[in-house]
């Protein structure tokens, strides 16, 4: 995936400006007020970022109301792009940890899987200040060790309720429809750098407030999320 760059100066002008207009901004169709947000809130989570195409997706979610999702950021990514992953900050949306190079975790070694988490939280921290506090193992996979891992990082892994399939070149109005399958509280799965999911957005955040659900924010569940049948994780979305 092509990645791009920008001057470092012109970048902190850019980045500041852009956190003053996200909190001073009016209410807007994602306003956590009244009967707008009455049924509950979910997450809207990209993975595999940042890529040439993210910022056409912070852009659609500014476009439908300014909602805020999490970026689950692939560290070599994220290094090669760091002006992506400041955006994604500096615009108000949360940063997850999504492993170094994307791999299956549990066929690594016990080192090199570590390494994967341990790297791309330095980045991260690096680019915005910040280490990730959540995390989501590529493909789903994970195990007693991966979870270990994360939790000496201060991450809780994060996986998913709702599947949108989109990588799998569907079209846009399917994507939606698989996201729009979420429950409250649950979770929802989409990845960055696909035109047909950056297409089903306005879509998505159209559909849930049809059914007075606001995009939230992540937090930790006491309460185990069953993903899959024989795969619990702990995290929820709640309001931000």
């Amino acid at each position: 995936m092509k990645t791009r760059g920008r001057s470092r100066i012109g970048l902190g002008v850019a980045v500041a400006a852009l956190m003053a207009s996200f909190a001073a901004a009016p209410g807007t169709a994602q306003a956590d007020s009244g009967r707008r947000c009455s049924g509950g809130y979910v997450a809207l989570t990209f993975d595999d970022g940042p890529t040439s195409a993210t910022a056409a997706y912070l852009k659609a979610l500014r476009d439908a109301g300014r909602v805020r999702a999490t970026f689950f950021v692939t560290g070599s990514l994220a290094q090669a792009d760091p002006d992506g992953t400041r955006r994604i900050a500096a615009e108000g949306h949360a940063i997850g940890n999504h492993s170094y190079t994307h791999p299956n975790l549990v066929e690594l070694d016990a080192a090199t899987a570590f390494a994967e988490l341990r790297d791309t939280s330095r980045v991260v921290r690096a680019q915005t200040g910040r280490a990730p506090v959540f995390f989501r193992p590529p493909f789903g996979s994970t195990d007693a060790r991966t979870r270990q891992d994360a939790a000496r990082l201060g991450m809780t892994e994060v996986i998913w309720t709702a599947d949108t399939v989109d990588w799998s070149g569907i079209p846009a109005d399917t994507i939606a429809a698989n996201a729009l399958t979420v429950r409250p509280g649950g979770i929802i799965l989409l990845h960055d750098g696909l035109p047909t999911t950056l297409e089903a957005i306005p879509k998505i955040v159209d559909g849930l407030a049809e059914r007075d659900l606001c995009a939230g924010r992540i937090v930790r569940s006491a309460t185990p999320v069953e993903a899959w049948p024989g795969l619990t994780f702990h995290a929820k979305a709640a309001r931000w």
